[in-house]
C-alpha cells in the first residue's frame, strides 16, 4: 500500500510540475514518469480576413515505463483566427490526437505511433468531415558532438489508414534544429522542418501530393526544462483551407512556451 501511495504522488508531482518521476528498475512499471506542456501563437504576415493568427495549445504525459519503453499519449489543438466578424474571429480549429511508445536505442529514440487529425470550421456552415489516421514511426537523435554543433534530428514515415475529404496516402516527415550561439541565460538556433505526403488517386485534395516545409530562427530563454521561444519563420503550407486545395507562402512571428523537451506532440516536430 506504501508503494502505491508513493506512485500517486509521484505522477501528481509529474503533472503539477512537468519534472519527470524518479527512474525505476527496468523490470518495474512506473505509472505516469513525465508529462509536458506547450503554448503558442503567431501572427501570420501577410495576413487575410479569415488567417491572421494561429494558436496551439497542447500536452503530452507518459503514461508508465516499463524495460526503458514509455506508452504515451498526446494531443493539440490548434485554432486560426481572422476578423470577418469580429478583432479575434475563431474561424477553423484543428485537433491532433496520438498514442504511441517511445523506446531508448543507445543514443536514438524509437517512436512508433498512431495520430488522428480532425479540421473543423467554427460557426460556418456546416462542411463534410476532413479527418485522417496515420500509422508510423519516428527516429530521433542528436548529431554526434565531433560535427561541432550542438543539433538534434527527427525523422519519420507514415502512412494513411483512413480519410475522410482528403486522399493522403505516405507521410515522410523530417526536421532538424541547431543552437548558433549560447548564453548562460538562453540560446539562439535554427530549426527546418518539412513534410511530404502522397496522394491515393481519389478525386479529393491533394491530386499530386505536397512538400510543406518550414524555416525558424529564434532566442530562447531557458531555465532547466522549461523554455520561452521568441521566433520569426517563414513557412509554405498546403491545404489551409478545408477542401480547397492551395498553399500559402507566409511568415510568422510569435512566441512559445513549452515545459519540457520531451517529444511528445508539438506545432513543429512532424
Amino acid at each position: 500500500m506504501v508503494r502505491v501511495h508513493e506512485r500517486l504522488l509521484a505522477a501528481l508531482l509529474v503533472v503539477a510540475t512537468g519534472a519527470p518521476a524518479a527512474p525505476a528498475d527496468d523490470h518495474e512499471t512506473t505509472l505516469f514518469p513525465d508529462a509536458a506542456l506547450h503554448f503558442e501563437g503567431a501572427r501570420y504576415a501577410p495576413d487575410e480576413t479569415d488567417l491572421e493568427w494561429t494558436t496551439w495549445i497542447g500536452a503530452g504525459l507518459g503514461v508508465f515505463t516499463l524495460h526503458r519503453t514509455t506508452g504515451y499519449v498526446a494531443g493539440d489543438v490548434e485554432t486560426i483566427l481572422g476578423s470577418e466578424r469580429k478583432p479575434f474571429d475563431a474561424y477553423q480549429v484543428n485537433y491532433h490526437l496520438e498514442g504511441g511508445f517511445r523506446r531508448a536505442l543507445g543514443r536514438y529514440l524509437l517512436v512508433p505511433f498512431f495520430h488522428h487529425v480532425s479540421r473543423h470550421l467554427i460557426d460556418r456552415p456546416k462542411t463534410p468531415t476532413v479527418d485522417w489516421n496515420v500509422v508510423g514511426v519516428r527516429l530521433l537523435g542528436s548529431l554526434p558532438p565531433a560535427l561541432g554543433a550542438r543539433a538534434r534530428y527527427a525523422v519519420g514515415v507514415g502512412h494513411t489508414v483512413e480519410t475522410t475529404g482528403v486522399a493522403y496516402a505516405w507521410e515522410l516527415t523530417a526536421r532538424l534544429e541547431s543552437e548558433v550561439w549560447r548564453w548562460s541565460w538562453g540560446q539562439a538556433y535554427l530549426r527546418l522542418a518539412g513534410r511530404a505526403v502522397t496522394s491515393s488517386g481519389n478525386p479529393v485534395p491533394p491530386q499530386d501530393g505536397f512538400l510543406d516545409f518550414t524555416a525558424e530562427a529564434g532566442m530562447r530563454l531557458r531555465r532547466a526544462e522549461r523554455r520561452l521561444d521568441a521566433f520569426v519563420a517563414f513557412e509554405h503550407r498546403n491545404d489551409v483551407l478545408l477542401l480547397q486545395p492551395g498553399s500559402r507562402d507566409r511568415a510568422l512571428f510569435g512566441l512559445r512556451l513549452a515545459s519540457s523537451p520531451l517529444p511528445y506532440l508539438d506545432p513543429v516536430w512532424p
